[in-house]
Parts: C-alpha cells; sequence; structure tokens
C-alpha cells in the first residue's frame, strides 16, 4: 500500500512529501469558501509528482451542481487529478434523504462535467453504514475508519483509507506501486502533472521578455484562447510581468508580418484578466492570452491616425496581421486541440465594455472551449478587442494576399532546376526554359529577317534576268519560310527538354 496525507488551510503549504505517493487538498465549501493555501498545497504535490486530489465539502442545502460548478470552477484540471466529495455535514440540519440525494446528485453532475476524472467520495464509517443505502460512491470510496492502516471495517471495496489524524491525516492507497495509481488516476507516468504533449513554445516567439520564473503560474491544459488588445503602439512591460499574457503580438509594419514574444509557457496560467481571490478562476481556468499592440477603440484609432501613427485598428485589421493570427489559431489547435471555433457576439468598443450582455456567466465560463474575447470573461469589465475579426481568424483557408501572390509568381518565374540529383529531373527548369526559349527566337527572328532580304535581292535579280516566273519565286519563298519555321520549332523544343 502507498502513503498519501490530506490538508486543508490548517496545514502548511510546504509539507513534506518524503515518502509520499498522493495527497488530499480541500479547495471548496459551500457557494462562498475557498482554502486560501490550496493553490500552494497543489504546487507542492506537483512538483513532488504524486497524484493529487481535490476535495469539496458540501452545504447540503444548496444546490448540488451550483456547488459543483463552484468546486470545479478553481481548479484548472490537468490529467490525473482525481476529485472528490468530502461527505459530511456537521453541523447542519440535515435529513439522511438529503444527505443521499447530495451525494448522489453531486457525483452524476461532476462525472458529467469531467468524464476523464475520477471521481469519488470520501466518507466516515457511520456515514457509510447507516446514512448510505445504494453504495454509490462513483469511482472510488475514501473511507475514514481509524484502525490500522489498510484494515478499515466496512465490506465495500475501498481505494483509499484514513486511519490517523495525528499528527496530521494520515492515509494509504489500496494500490501495489505508484506507477499502478498513477495509471488508475490517468496521470500517464506522472512527473510534474503537466498538461497536453504539444509544444509550449509558439514557433519563432522570443522569450526576451520571459516573465514564467518572476511569477511562476499553475499548469493547466489549455482549450479556451482569449484575444486582448493592448491599447498601445508598442510592447508593454505589463508592470515587470505582473499583469502579463501569455503571448503578445507586435507589428513589423515594413516587414508586414506580427513578432511575437512569449511570456509565459503555453500550458502555464498567465495574469492579464482579472482574478479576485475566492471568486471565478479566470487566468487559471485553461485560457491562453493573446495580446495584440493595437487599439479596438475608434476614438483613439482617430487620433493615431490624424497623427500619422502607424498603428493596428482590431476592427480593421489587414490581411498580413489575419493571415498571421490565423496561423497562430491554428497552431494552437494542431498543438493543444484548442477549438477552432467561437459562438460568441463580438461587439464593437465602446458597447463591448462592461456589463455588454456578452460577458459569460460563471457556468458558461467554466464550461467553455475555443476563442474569446477580454470582453466575454466573467468577472471582468474591459472590452477588447472590440468587433475583433474572429472568423478571419478561425477560418481553414486563408485566401492569399497580394504580396502572396508575387511570391508565388516570382517563385515560379524563377524556378531554376539545376541540381537535378536532388530536384525532380522531369520538371522544366522554368528560367532556363524561357531564357533558352528568348534567346531562340531572337537568334531566329534575325535568320528570317537575313533570308528575306536575300530572297527579295534574289528575286530581283531573277526578275531581271527572265530565269524566273513569278509562280516559281512564290513557291521558292514559301519554301523557304517553312524551313525557318520548322528551324524555329527545333529549337524551342530544343530548350524545353
Amino acid at each position: 500500500m502507498l502513503k498519501g496525507i490530506d490538508v486543508s488551510s490548517y496545514q502548511s503549504s510546504a509539507y513534506s512529501t518524503a515518502g509520499l505517493a498522493f495527497v488530499g487538498i480541500k479547495v471548496t465549501e459551500g457557494l462562498s469558501y475557498v482554502n486560501s493555501k490550496w493553490v500552494a498545497q497543489r504546487a507542492t504535490a506537483r512538483a513532488a509528482g504524486l497524484v493529487t486530489i481535490f476535495y469539496h465539502y458540501p452545504h447540503i442545502g444548496n444546490s448540488p451542481a451550483a456547488e459543483a460548478d463552484y468546486f470545479l470552477s478553481q481548479i484548472a484540471l490537468v490529467p490525473g487529478d482525481v476529485l472528490c466529495l468530502d461527505w459530511e455535514w456537521y453541523g447542519q440540519t440535515v435529513t439522511d434523504a438529503q444527505a443521499r440525494a447530495y451525494k448522489d446528485a453531486w457525483l452524476a453532475y461532476v462525472k458529467a462535467k469531467v468524464p476523464g476524472h475520477k471521481v469519488g467520495v470520501y466518507a466516515d464509517t457511520s456515514s457509510w453504514k447507516n446514512v448510505d443505502t445504494n453504495s454509490n460512491c462513483g469511482d472510488f470510496l475514501w473511507i475514514a475508519d481509524y484502525v490500522t492502516a489498510g484494515q478499515p471495517r466496512v465490506s465495500h471495496a475501498w481505494t483509499f483509507h484514513q486511519y490517523s489524524d495525528s499528527p496530521q491525516d494520515e492515509d494509504v492507497a489500496n494500490f501495489a506501486t505508484a506507477d499502478a495509481l498513477k495509471a488508475w488516476a490517468g496521470m500517464a507516468g506522472g512527473g510534474s502533472g503537466g498538461g497536453s504533449t504539444g509544444a509550449e513554445i509558439y514557433p519563432g516567439a522570443s522569450k526576451a521578455h520571459w516573465y514564467s520564473s518572476a511569477y511562476p503560474g499553475d499548469p493547466m491544459q489549455v482549450n479556451t484562447i482569449v484575444w486582448h488588445s493592448t491599447e498601445t503602439t508598442a510592447l508593454p512591460d505589463y508592470s515587470g510581468g505582473s499583469i502579463a499574457p501569455t503571448l503578445t503580438a507586435v507589428p513589423d509594419f515594413a516587414a508586414q508580418r506580427l513578432v511575437w514574444y512569449q511570456h509565459f509557457a503555453f500550458d502555464e496560467s498567465a495574469r492579464a484578466l482579472v482574478h479576485a481571490a475566492g471568486q471565478m478562476a479566470t487566468n487559471t481556468l485553461n485560457c491562453a492570452q493573446v495580446e495584440i499592440v493595437g487599439t479596438c477603440d475608434p476614438a483613439t484609432h482617430a487620433t493615431w491616425a490624424k497623427a500619422g501613427t502607424p498603428h493596428l485598428y482590431m476592427s480593421e485589421l489587414p490581411d498580413w496581421a489575419i493571415r498571421d493570427l490565423n496561423a497562430f489559431a491554428h497552431w494552437a489547435h494542431d498543438q493543444h486541440g484548442v477549438p477552432l471555433t467561437s459562438g460568441l457576439a463580438w461587439k464593437p468598443y465602446p458597447a463591448s465594455y462592461g456589463n455588454n450582455g456578452v460577458r459569460m456567466t460563471a457556468a458558461a465560463w467554466s464550461a467553455f472551449k475555443g476563442h474569446c474575447g477580454h470582453q466575454h470573461v466573467p468577472e471582468n469589465d474591459h472590452g477588447d478587442p472590440g468587433q475583433f475579426p474572429i472568423a478571419q481568424i478561425l477560418e481553414a483557408d486563408m485566401p492569399l494576399t497580394d504580396a502572396d501572390v508575387n511570391k508565388v509568381v516570382m517563385g515560379v518565374l524563377t524556378y531554376r532546376n539545376a541540381d537535378a540529383a536532388k530536384k525532380d529531373p522531369n520538371l522544366p527548369d522554368v528560367y532556363g526554359y524561357i531564357a533558352g526559349t528568348n534567346g531562340a527566337v531572337a537568334s531566329l527572328t534575325a535568320q528570317v529577317g537575313a533570308l528575306s532580304g536575300a530572297i527579295t535581292a534574289l528575286t530581283a535579280d531573277v526578275t531581271k534576268a527572265g530565269g524566273l516566273t513569278a509562280e516559281q519565286v512564290q513557291a521558292a519563298a514559301e519554301a523557304g519560310a517553312k524551313a525557318a519555321l520548322d528551324e524555329l520549332a527545333a529549337a524551342l523544343g530544343k530548350a524545353g527538354a
């Protein structure tokens, strides 16, 4: 059996993980309480590669679904996270039927919301034996019975056993090895508990303004992109990184491209959203945040345009900016599975500010996957990036810009198949074909001109001498012209070979 502990706000954030394979962490209680230490306690567990069990303490009189949503909204789940209902109700006026109904509803709701995670019940032996009547514990039973470790006094199969509360809550797991526990939890070998296996740094992005070391974020598995506009004309300093997004896209107008700066790993929480303590998880709820240097405000746009200041205006992005944003969106989809969908209304600024009618509720935010703007995020009031061309940014095939077309044309016209060992020997050398044909045509044009002159002179001489009829001269001219054309065709064929 494997050893573990469970912790709450009464325990240290930097508890000892020596000899442990798992840890249980209290996250929420009811609809308003959050353990102020749980994030740091989770970081301690993940740094040690432990299986982590997050649990919720219920207020039975509340809606099980509402409490489950509140619990899930706090956690940026990653594969291998285990979820648990701490099925206790001390000090609450609750009937056994209410307690049973709450347990069954909570388990069913959470399992439906996060089917990829183990969801179970913690209970003491009295509640399990005397209140429960259907043996429903979801995916596992975590039983509290203060006897010899691994010998709880229940007939039901158990997965975790809390056998002591002194000097702290001590537990064991009914697995032979840590790898077996991790495999059961879906942790795929464990380690840091990170998210998807996709690349964490966007190709070509600069790390010159990297803030993860100063403000390390929480690991998560990104399924949402939040788009912002900086309302500046240059890369902000983000207060030294304390309010930085995941990435910033800076326009290079001369080169007509976006220059990318990455501030945090893709599957690591950033800091550009309002994220009040004890409220809805925004920065940590599986979202990567992208700031685009420019403005969504038509008044600012007008001021900068009048002053001749180059800038991006979110409602009228140039083709090259949309092209580069589209490339990023497709990278996030291909590497991390972020859906290429939005389904949201994007209001123009300033109508997008504040309580704008498109800002998501807590439940909608928890369930959302895809692309949204700052204007859609709950607990926030900003309206950027305004009327954003999200459909073009997410579309599968971007139309070629004029510059792209010119590049393709010049690429074809200047193609040189000089190295047959590395290139297709059957593919024409376009440059050589055109150059050779042009030379052949010029040479033959000169020859045809010379022949025409010679024929004219010959015709005059012969006619003067009276040796040929007009019909004979015409026939000779036609034969000479045909021979010249045959020579031209042969030259063209040779150039094409």
